[in-house]
């Protein structure tokens, strides 16, 4: 239907002189009278029928006017790519991590102008101002590569490295390379996914699109472009208007409010001016181009070129009132004009049609495709926000809008980079660590070693024990080590070989766990039959409630408002896990569930960390909720005794809908009259002691818990089905990733960054975690920066003094924050856009990364600097924290961060204290290992010895991976444990990957994965044992065996009278036989898969 639409205005006589004064112009031409909808539908219909090349390239003044631009151009373009180039961030100094995001998203946008690919580019006066690479220059650093061209590999990596990519073992990010024996992956800063290039000698022979998150190839290629990361930084010298041809279609939106803009963004950055374009330069500039200024009003700055004035009226607002819309439309229709009415579904445009037509009007329905019938008026589906009439023109539009009222803004779904399987165990061990070996303890691990012992090459693990002790670990046996994951900062002490006291701990860790087990099982099962409250379906309320949310909300939000709702509505207590990034629409969702319980007569409790994330709660739900009469109020230290006295009686009365507050909601002199819904937020952040107590309370009713960088407690219960759990990975529209800046600590770099923030009319959060030290920076800074107004916030201040400087701050009476580490949790300041984080080595991994999340909240570019100690010696741990934390800077890195949290702060308090001392015993992996199979084991109703079945495989064949087909340990070690733990039908595919990722194995490699095979049969069929030597193979049965004892007959007469079968002294099958070893594995291969039927 946009088609017809599009059709109609190419029609409209405004639109043919439009296409003919811009193809006459050579300079700019201006277009007044457009706004919304009708400027999109004018570009649209400018570009169709003016045969202008693509990409369209609008500069807008700010990132809220891409984000309305973008919102009016979808309908007309769906199947459109939209980009913006984004601003740079500029920095002075030495720092330790660039925007990849930021990055890629510029290169994309800048090659399809060049390349004049199909796609809508935004710039904003922020970027535009900003000096570009020379086109020719982009052009001559990008390099083509072509499947069947001939390409030296080793030039290639060279030039690769000159040109900014980084070499790495393996690709994970953006701007990243590898290198494996024929094979180069390449994740190149202007592509949608990385890339796999194959060489036969010289020749390319295959290029491949992989996922980063299993490294599997997903599609050929016959080419591929990588362009330059570094490309022309000393010849910056362009604007965007030398990327243009003529025949592109170059828009300015807003001429004034752009050029305005551009001013403020010079005068904002000017210590950068080198970089940058002055706004009257690239005024001067932009009066020479083949520019299209667009607006609604007339603009002085381009008075003395062509203009064109279009005369057409934006449709008037019905406000739901449909006697007023049927006496217009029988107006219109007897006087010839055909109205079209635009409503958001299909559903809900039929159901106008027929309504229209039961008035007597000749409205039509008319189907996606068909054609907008010549008489009388039509409705169909579609997505434009507001209607328009051409005032010489005998048709008009009206969009649902207009007729209801405001409806949702569509967001546009992003792709996150990277956000690869959070939910996994270790497996990145490194030579060095500490590593626990299932019967051996706790070791060192050193590295692969090839021991040659007569005349067969193996591939061992060498660990080191107490007393310099060595052991050589068979490769095949490699799923009996893990990761090491104790306590933070403690190193363990070393197994002694040989000795008891490992048995003695993890027979002590088993018998704790399977305590625990037993008990997460009862608690899990008791929820599942404890009669809880089942929710009655959604009410039209419920609706309408969630009708004003004035976003579209995201596929993953969707997703995790009906599993919660599902939930509510099940007879059994509630207990579910949202996991989401800061600011990603976790309270959204979180609202909708409380509305709901509130529609159902019940009581709600929103309980939040601190006082201050608690208020901010109570004006988001209020300003939600007011409309619908819900009683909502706040209980924390925040109100005096009065207030909260008037609060406890109004719940224990049942006058109050919901109540939110920090731990004060548990104390005992709290009483609900009926309490249906508990939502906590940031479960992280309260005490063990406090959890304790929630956990008691809140037993028998339904339980919603929100979290950002989930503990590891609570990520571990998910994982072992202890509560279920919904995610929320999609960012919202217009959200950029935060400039992150690891650096050391320098006056001048803070200095810059707060003026910067200051000039754009922003704030600056500045934290140290020592209360003590806030008073001497803030004299610091006030001296680098005189005038500075700074607000000081910690812990130990009174509710009164804490909550006057947090509103101040919000209200703006303060340029500078500077405070402890109490604004981690909800300060929600959508103007402070820059966060200064001294001493950041100081800090957990988990705040740092939630700190950092208080900016960034609007569609500015926000800054975050990490700064540590200069000249400081950073601790392991720290240096690791602030690597996560500069590795992590994409949307939607909450839950890798939990998981490398948990990997450097070691496990701590993870199950409660009586726990702990199991885990610290044993290492954390292993303790979820043991508690994962005694779960298992209890759910099937078998020991934990019989799930742990693990077969040995005695063949004395060369089966290892040699060092000239994979030389990185990192790879070798995690094929090596995943082959210990492949499952035989997943064979063929595992051999796929590596010939994907590696090239042809060598015969070595394809044994080692024969043997694996084996293995994994014997695992399926609880064979003990297989040995084969010269002359015999034997097959030692497991007393719970499931081979097929048919199966066993058949054979042995089969092979009468070479196999033969006995009991003695345990079950097991003896073949004599005459040829080499690798003979015994092709009987293997071809009869053991016969005893599992």
């Amino acid at each position: 239907m946009m088609n017809e639409l599009i059709r109609l205005l190419g029609r409209e006589k405004t639109t043919k002189e439009g296409i003919q004064a811009w193809q006459k112009a050579s300079g700019p031409l201006t277009v007044t009278g457009l706004s919304g909808s009708i400027k999109a539908g004018f570009l649209c219909a400018l570009q169709t029928f003016g045969k202008a090349s693509d990409p369209l390239i609008i500069l807008t003044p700010r990132r809220e006017d891409v984000r309305l631009l973008r919102r009016e151009l979808t309908p007309f373009y769906p199947d459109q790519a939209m980009r913006e180039l984004y601003p740079l961030g500029l920095i002075h100094g030495e720092i330790d991590t660039r925007n990849e995001e930021v990055m890629a998203e510029r290169a994309a946008a800048l090659e399809m102008i060049l390349k004049k690919e199909a796609a809508i580019i935004f710039v904003t006066a922020e970027a535009a101002i900003q000096k570009l690479p020379r086109p020719d220059g982009l052009l001559r650093d990008s390099i083509t590569l072509t499947h069947g061209d001939e390409k030296n590999r080793d030039k290639l990596i060279e030039r690769l490295v000159k040109e900014g990519y980084e070499r790495t073992d393996q690709v994970e990010t953006l701007g990243q390379f590898s290198v494996r024996g024929d094979i180069l992956d390449i994740f190149p800063i202007n592509a949608k996914d990385p890339v796999r290039i194959e060489w036969f000698d010289e020749t390319i022979d295959a290029i491949r699109r992989f996922s980063l998150e299993d490294q599997r190839s997903i599609g050929g290629l016959t080419k591929v472009d990588i362009m330059p990361i570094a490309s022309g930084e000393k010849e910056a010298e362009s604007s965007l208007l030398d990327y243009v041809s003529p025949d592109q279609l170059l828009v300015l939106d807003e001429a004034s409010a752009f050029f305005e803009e551009a001013k403020k963004s010079y005068l904002d950055n000017r210590e950068f001016k080198d970089q940058l374009f002055s706004e009257k330069e690239l005024l001067e500039r932009s009066q020479k181009s083949h520019l299209l200024v667009v607006s609604a009003l007339s603009q002085p700055l381009y008075q003395a070129y062509p203009r064109l004035a279009i005369k057409v009226r934006a449709a008037a607002p019905y406000n739901r009132s449909w006697d007023l819309l049927i006496k217009d439309l029988k107006g219109w229709i007897k006087e010839g004009i055909h109205p079209l009415i635009m409503m958001g579904t299909r559903d809900k445009a039929f159901g106008t049609a027929q309504h229209l037509q039961n008035e007597g009007l000749p409205m039509t329905f008319v189907q996606k495709g068909s054609l907008i019938p010549e008489k009388g008026g039509a409705v169909f589906e579609g997505g434009l926000s507001h209607g328009f009439h051409f005032w010489d023109e005998n048709w008009l539009l009206l969009t649902e809008a207009d007729i209801f009222g405001s409806r949702k803004e569509r967001r546009q779904k992003k792709k996150i980079r990277g956000a690869g399987p959070a939910l996994t165990y270790f497996t990145d061990i490194k030579a060095g660590d500490y590593v626990v070996h299932d019967t051996q303890g706790i070791g060192r691990y050193l590295g692969v070693e090839t021991i040659v012992i007569d005349g067969i090459h193996r591939d061992y693990l060498k660990l080191q024990y107490a007393q310099g002790d060595k052991l050589h670990v068979p490769v095949e046996q490699v799923g009996l080590l893990h990761k090491y994951i104790g306590s933070e900062g403690t190193p363990p002490r070393l197994s002694r070989m040989g000795r008891s006291d490992w048995q003695k701990a993890k027979k002590k860790a088993q018998k704790a766990i399977t305590i625990l087990a037993s008990e997460l099982l009862r608690l899990y099962a008791q929820r599942k039959i404890t009669p809880g409250h089942a929710f009655a379906p959604d009410t039209p309320w419920q609706k309408e409630f969630e009708d004003r949310f004035p976003f579209e909300e995201t596929p993953d939000q969707l997703k995790a408002i009906q599993e919660i709702k599902a939930d509510m509505e099940k007879p059994v207590p509630m207990e579910r896990l949202l996991c989401g990034d800061v600011g990603y629409g976790k309270t959204e969702v979180a609202i909708r569930a409380a509305f709901k319980a509130v529609m159902d007569g019940k009581q709600v409790a929103v309980m939040a960390p601190t006082t201050v994330l608690a208020q901010q709660h109570l004006i988001t739900f209020q300003n939600r909720m007011d409309a619908f009469g819900v009683r909502i109020e706040m209980l924390s230290r925040f109100r005096s005794r009065k207030e909260q006295k008037d609060t406890l009686d109004k719940l224990a009365k049942g006058d109050l809908d919901i109540v939110i507050g920090t731990h004060r909601l548990i104390q005992p002199d709290v009483h609900f009259k009926d309490l249906g819904l508990l939502i906590i937020d940031e479960e992280q952040r309260f005490g063990v002691a406090q959890k304790e107590k929630i956990k008691q309370w809140s037993s028998g009713i339904d339980v919603l818990t929100l979290s950002a960088t989930p503990i590891p407690r609570t990520l571990h219960l998910a994982l072992v089905k202890g509560r279920d759990m919904s995610v929320i990975e999609s960012p919202p529209e217009d959200r950029l990733p935060v400039e992150t800046y690891v650096a050391e600590y320098d006056d001048g770099m803070v200095k810059e960054a707060i003026e910067r923030e200051i000039r754009r009319g922003g704030r600056i959060y500045y934290v140290h975690n020592r209360i003590e030290a806030l008073d001497r920076i803030a004299h610091r800074l006030r001296e680098m920066i005189p005038g500075l107004s700074i607000g000081v916030a910690h812990g130990r201040m009174t509710e009164d003094e804490l909550e006057e400087v947090m509103v101040g701050f919000y209200q703006g009476d303060y340029d500078v924050l500077l405070s402890t580490t109490i604004i981690e949790n909800g300060l929600d300041v959508p103007l402070a856009n820059t966060i200064i984080i001294d001493g950041a080595e100081n800090f957990g991994l988990s705040q740092l990364y939630q700190m950092r999340g208080r900016v960034g909240r609007s569609s500015r570019l926000a800054y975050a600097y990490f700064l540590y100690k200069k000249d400081k010696a950073l601790s392991e741990v720290s240096q690791k924290r602030l690597q996560a934390i500069r590795d992590f800077t994409e949307l939607g890195a909450g839950f890798k961060i939990a998981m490398r949290d948990l990997e450097i702060r070691g496990a701590g308090n993870l199950l409660g204290a009586e726990q702990h001392g199991q885990i610290a015993g044993v290492g954390f992996a292993l303790y979820c290992r043991l508690l994962e199979d005694t779960i298992k084991a209890l759910q099937e109703g078998k020991s934990p010895e019989e799930v742990l079945h693990d077969p040995t495989i005695n063949m004395k064949l060369d089966a290892y991976i040699p060092d000239d087909f994979i030389d990185n340990p990192r790879y070798k070690l995690e094929i090596y444990r995943r082959l210990g733990s492949m499952k035989y039908e997943e064979r063929e595919d595992f051999m796929d990957e590596i010939i994907d990722r590696f090239g042809t194995p060598p015969k070595e490699l394809v044994t080692l994965w024969r043997v694996a095979a084996i293995r994994a049969l014997c695992r399926d069929l609880v064979v003990d044992a297989v040995t084969a030597r010269p002359g015999s193979l034997t097959i030692r049965f497991n007393p719970h065996s499931k081979a097929n004892p048919d199966v066993i007959r058949d054979l042995v007469k089969e092979y009468v009278p070479r196999l033969t079968f006995s009991l003695n002294p345990v079950p097991q099958l003896v073949l004599r036989t005459t040829g080499p070893v690798s003979d015994a594995l092709t009987f293997l291969e071809k009869n053991l898969p016969r005893l599992l039927n």
